[in-house]
Formats: C-alpha cells, sequence, structure tokens
C-alpha cells in the first residue's frame, strides 16, 4: 500500500464515496499550525490588510466582492484550502437524468477529507448557472468542522444557509441545483478561482470586502507583516483621534511612512 492509499483508507470513513478514488488528487494537504494565523482574526479590515501585504511581497491574489460576495454567516475566515473541482456535463437536465450523467457530485467526500477549520473552494466556473452549496451541504460542512466555503459558482437554499450561519462566499445565487448539470472531477487539485490560482494548502482569507488567496509558503511573512502593519495604523489611528489639529498630526508625521 503506497502512502497515499494508506491515507485514503484512514479517511475513508468519512467519505460518502460519490467520487471515484482515482478522482481525489492527494489527501495530505499541508496545513500551518492554527496558532500561527490566528492573530489575523482579531484584526479589523482583515482582507484589505492582507491584500496590501500581498502587492508588497508581489504574492498571492485578491477577489474582489462583487464577484465572490458573502452568501451567508458573519465573520472572517482564515485557512488552508480544500479544493473540488466541476466541469459542466451539457446537454438536457432529463436525458442526463435518464442517462445518469452528472451524478458524481463532490461537496460531501470534500468535506470528508478536511480538518477543523479548513476552507472549502468550489471551482464551477464553467457551470455558473448552477448550484453547488444548498442547506443540507452547509449543515455537512459545519458538521465536519469546515471554517467556510468559497464557491466560483452559484449556491441556493439561502434561508437555510443563513440559518446554519456557516460563512459561504460566491459569485450568485440559483434554485437550480447542480445534479444533472455538473461533475466532480478532481479533489484537492489545482483550482481557478475567477482566473486566480487556488492549490490545495494555500490559505484563504475572506470578509465582507471579498476574498484573498495566500501562497501556503507565503504565509509567515504575510502574517509578520500584517500584524506590523496593524500596529502601525493602531499607532496612527491614536494620533487622528488625540485631539490634536490637522496641522500637529502632519507636523508629527512629516517625512514618515505611514499606512493606507
Amino acid at each position: 500500500m503506497t502512502p497515499e492509499q494508506f491515507q485514503l483508507a484512514a479517511v475513508a470513513p468519512r467519505l460518502p464515496g460519490t467520487v471515484p478514488a482515482d478522482r481525489i488528487a492527494t489527501v495530505s494537504v499541508r496545513r500551518h499550525a492554527p496558532s500561527l494565523v490566528a492573530p489575523l482574526l482579531t484584526m479589523p479590515d482583515l482582507c484589505s490588510a492582507v491584500a496590501d501585504t500581498l502587492d508588497e511581497l508581489g504574492t498571492g491574489s485578491v477577489i474582489p466582492g462583487h464577484l465572490l460576495n458573502r452568501a451567508a454567516g458573519d465573520g472572517r475566515v482564515c485557512g488552508p484550502a480544500i479544493t473540488l473541482r466541476y466541469v459542466a456535463v451539457g446537454g438536457d437536465v432529463s436525458a442526463n437524468r435518464a442517462a445518469g450523467r452528472g451524478r458524481v457530485i463532490g461537496d460531501r467526500d470534500l468535506y470528508g477529507l478536511a480538518q477543523p477549520g479548513d476552507v472549502a473552494v468550489m471551482d464551477a466556473s464553467a457551470a455558473h448557472g448552477t448550484a453547488v452549496i444548498g442547506g443540507l451541504s452547509a449543515r455537512w460542512a459545519t458538521l465536519a468542522g469546515l471554517g467556510g466555503c468559497v464557491v466560483d459558482g452559484t449556491v441556493r437554499d439561502t434561508d437555510t444557509l443563513r440559518e446554519v450561519g456557516l460563512p459561504i462566499w460566491s459569485a450568485g445565487r440559483n434554485p437550480a441545483c447542480g445534479r444533472y448539470r455538473i461533475e466532480a472531477v478532481e479533489l484537492n487539485g489545482p483550482v481557478s478561482l475567477f482566473g486566480r490560482l487556488v492549490r490545495p494548502g494555500d490559505y484563504l482569507v475572506a470578509d465582507d470586502d471579498g476574498v484573498c488567496v495566500i501562497p501556503h509558503d507565503d504565509v509567515p511573512a504575510v502574517v509578520e507583516r500584517c500584524l506590523a502593519a496593524a500596529r502601525a495604523e493602531h499607532e496612527l489611528a491614536a494620533l487622528l483621534a488625540s485631539g490634536r489639529s490637522v496641522e500637529e498630526v502632519v507636523s508629527v508625521l512629516r517625512g514618515r511612512s505611514t499606512p493606507a
């Protein structure tokens, strides 16, 4: 038994088995210690801070909120990606149903591969006109301990999604389900979010401003710079709230670099 087969056997009790094993690219996803990224979750305007840092480092990517908008849940997420890629089946839904096409829907198996705090990233960009997460999927993800979901595609069952409260970002809403319209072709392989590459183990950061993708190896540097920037911003905010005049503030700051 290969190491990958051994890992797959270890998680098999968590997998419904809808997705054939040969479509699972990897079980082992690289993850940083939760304590490394935990301080980011205490920061206000998290995505803005991360986006600035990604610009400084020349790495990662940012997807604005008008493309990936919050569909449910409160707060923000920051966690390693587990990934799922769909393709469109095409053709007539009734004919597909009769022929058994489009029956491999991979969300439950993806959640079975997850560890608590992971972020499920689903690439349904080939079929934006179909929902890939609904109420039952959100409940299953919550049971599995997911930190949130980011979907390049649509979601449905909005009332239930709000009731469940799992943080979800999507490209929109659509009551038409994915079954017989799309099919899962790979779990834990590279995927795309509006053309931005996401690999398993990259870190997804999301809040009301949008979504940021931090390459796995760059996470420590991003955290360090974000925290330093947060301290500088706190100092500037305190100065602005100190009761000094604009002239006095400018005098203090003259010649110094200040946060955006």
